[in-house]
Protein backbone atom coordinates (compact mmCIF):
# COMPACT_ATOMS: atom_id res chain seq x y z
CA UNK A 1 0.00 0.00 0.00
CA UNK A 2 1.40 3.41 -0.99
CA UNK A 3 0.91 6.63 0.82
CA UNK A 4 -2.02 7.98 -1.01
CA UNK A 5 -3.33 4.21 0.12
CA UNK A 6 -2.41 4.86 3.68
CA UNK A 7 -3.62 8.21 3.94
CA UNK A 8 -7.10 7.42 2.09
CA UNK A 9 -7.23 4.32 4.49
CA UNK A 10 -7.09 6.74 7.32
CA UNK A 11 -9.14 9.92 6.08
CA UNK A 12 -12.10 7.04 5.18
CA UNK A 13 -11.62 5.83 9.08
CA UNK A 14 -11.86 9.36 10.37
CA UNK A 15 -15.05 10.84 11.81
CA UNK A 16 -16.76 12.94 8.90
CA UNK A 17 -15.63 16.51 10.03
CA UNK A 18 -12.05 15.42 10.64
CA UNK A 19 -11.94 13.53 6.64
CA UNK A 20 -13.82 16.88 5.73
CA UNK A 21 -11.31 19.07 6.98
CA UNK A 22 -8.05 16.93 5.84
CA UNK A 23 -9.65 16.49 2.50
CA UNK A 24 -10.16 19.81 2.43
CA UNK A 25 -6.29 20.59 2.96
CA UNK A 26 -5.25 18.18 0.65
CA UNK A 27 -7.61 19.31 -2.10
CA UNK A 28 -6.78 23.06 -1.79
CA UNK A 29 -2.82 21.84 -2.21
CA UNK A 30 -3.56 19.90 -5.58
CA UNK A 31 -5.38 22.86 -6.80
CA UNK A 32 -2.41 25.13 -6.04
CA UNK A 33 -0.04 22.87 -7.99
CA UNK A 34 0.83 22.89 -11.74
CA UNK A 35 -1.76 21.67 -13.88
CA UNK A 36 0.43 18.17 -15.31
CA UNK A 37 1.21 17.62 -11.27
CA UNK A 38 -2.30 17.99 -10.51
CA UNK A 39 -3.88 15.78 -12.72
CA UNK A 40 -1.49 13.09 -11.65
CA UNK A 41 -1.93 14.11 -8.10
CA UNK A 42 -5.98 13.61 -8.76
CA UNK A 43 -5.50 10.46 -10.32
CA UNK A 44 -3.74 8.64 -7.70
CA UNK A 45 -6.69 9.71 -5.46
CA UNK A 46 -9.21 8.38 -7.58
CA UNK A 47 -6.80 5.47 -7.59
CA UNK A 48 -6.60 5.32 -3.66
CA UNK A 49 -10.19 6.01 -3.03
CA UNK A 50 -11.31 3.15 -5.26
CA UNK A 51 -9.71 0.79 -3.38
CA UNK A 52 -12.00 1.18 -0.30
CA UNK A 53 -14.95 -0.93 0.12
CA UNK A 54 -18.12 0.25 -1.34
CA UNK A 55 -19.68 1.95 1.63
CA UNK A 56 -16.64 3.99 2.78
CA UNK A 57 -15.80 4.30 -0.70
CA UNK A 58 -19.54 6.16 -1.38
CA UNK A 59 -19.20 8.45 1.37
CA UNK A 60 -15.52 9.38 0.98
CA UNK A 61 -16.88 10.44 -2.70
CA UNK A 62 -20.01 12.72 -1.81
CA UNK A 63 -17.31 13.69 0.97
CA UNK A 64 -14.95 14.94 -2.01
CA UNK A 65 -18.06 16.07 -4.11
CA UNK A 66 -19.48 18.35 -1.08
CA UNK A 67 -16.01 20.23 -0.51
CA UNK A 68 -14.83 20.58 -4.54
CA UNK A 69 -18.75 22.53 -4.61
CA UNK A 70 -18.00 24.88 -1.60
CA UNK A 71 -14.35 26.02 -3.41
CA UNK A 72 -14.27 29.09 -5.06
CA UNK A 73 -15.41 29.18 -8.72
CA UNK A 74 -11.36 28.56 -9.95
CA UNK A 75 -10.49 26.17 -7.34
CA UNK A 76 -13.34 24.11 -7.99
CA UNK A 77 -12.85 24.14 -11.96
CA UNK A 78 -9.03 23.47 -11.41
CA UNK A 79 -9.91 20.55 -9.69
CA UNK A 80 -12.71 19.60 -12.13
CA UNK A 81 -10.65 19.59 -15.30
CA UNK A 82 -7.87 17.71 -13.61
CA UNK A 83 -10.14 15.21 -12.44
CA UNK A 84 -11.49 14.95 -16.21
CA UNK A 85 -8.32 14.99 -17.45
CA UNK A 86 -7.05 12.33 -14.78
CA UNK A 87 -9.73 9.79 -16.88
CA UNK A 88 -7.35 9.07 -19.56
CA UNK A 89 -4.42 7.72 -16.43
CA UNK A 90 -7.31 5.67 -14.58
CA UNK A 91 -8.79 1.93 -15.14
CA UNK A 92 -11.92 2.51 -17.38
CA UNK A 93 -13.91 0.42 -14.74
CA UNK A 94 -12.56 2.83 -11.87
CA UNK A 95 -13.06 5.91 -13.19
CA UNK A 96 -16.83 4.91 -14.53
CA UNK A 97 -17.52 4.17 -10.99
CA UNK A 98 -15.95 7.53 -9.54
CA UNK A 99 -18.00 9.25 -11.98
CA UNK A 100 -21.34 8.29 -11.26
CA UNK A 101 -20.73 7.97 -7.62
CA UNK A 102 -19.65 12.01 -7.89
CA UNK A 103 -23.18 11.72 -10.56
CA UNK A 104 -24.92 10.21 -7.53
CA UNK A 105 -23.83 12.22 -5.01
CA UNK A 106 -25.41 15.93 -6.29
CA UNK A 107 -28.33 14.11 -6.24
CA UNK A 108 -28.88 15.08 -2.55
CA UNK A 109 -28.18 19.02 -3.62
CA UNK A 110 -30.79 21.59 -4.40
CA UNK A 111 -31.73 21.20 -7.79
CA UNK A 112 -30.53 24.27 -9.02
CA UNK A 113 -27.26 23.27 -7.49
CA UNK A 114 -27.13 19.94 -9.33
CA UNK A 115 -27.89 21.61 -12.76
CA UNK A 116 -24.93 24.26 -12.63
CA UNK A 117 -22.74 21.48 -11.85
CA UNK A 118 -23.53 19.52 -14.85
CA UNK A 119 -23.74 22.54 -16.88
CA UNK A 120 -20.16 23.28 -15.68
CA UNK A 121 -19.21 19.27 -16.11
CA UNK A 122 -20.46 19.40 -20.08
CA UNK A 123 -18.54 22.74 -20.24
CA UNK A 124 -15.26 21.16 -18.93
CA UNK A 125 -15.62 17.80 -21.30
CA UNK A 126 -16.53 20.46 -24.58
CA UNK A 127 -13.34 22.59 -23.41
CA UNK A 128 -10.89 19.22 -23.17
CA UNK A 129 -13.04 18.10 -26.44
CA UNK A 130 -14.29 14.91 -24.48
CA UNK A 131 -17.21 13.04 -24.71
CA UNK A 132 -19.25 13.33 -21.95
CA UNK A 133 -20.44 10.09 -20.62
CA UNK A 134 -24.22 8.86 -19.90
CA UNK A 135 -24.72 9.28 -16.85
CA UNK A 136 -28.07 7.15 -15.72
Amino acid sequence: MDEMDEMIKMLADAPEEQRKSMLTQRLKMIAGQPDEQRVKSVAGLVSSISKLKDKKMIGFIKTRTNIISAFPDEEGKSIMVARIKASKLLDEKVNKVDLMTTIAATKEWPERKQKMFMENLKQIFAQLGMPMPEFK
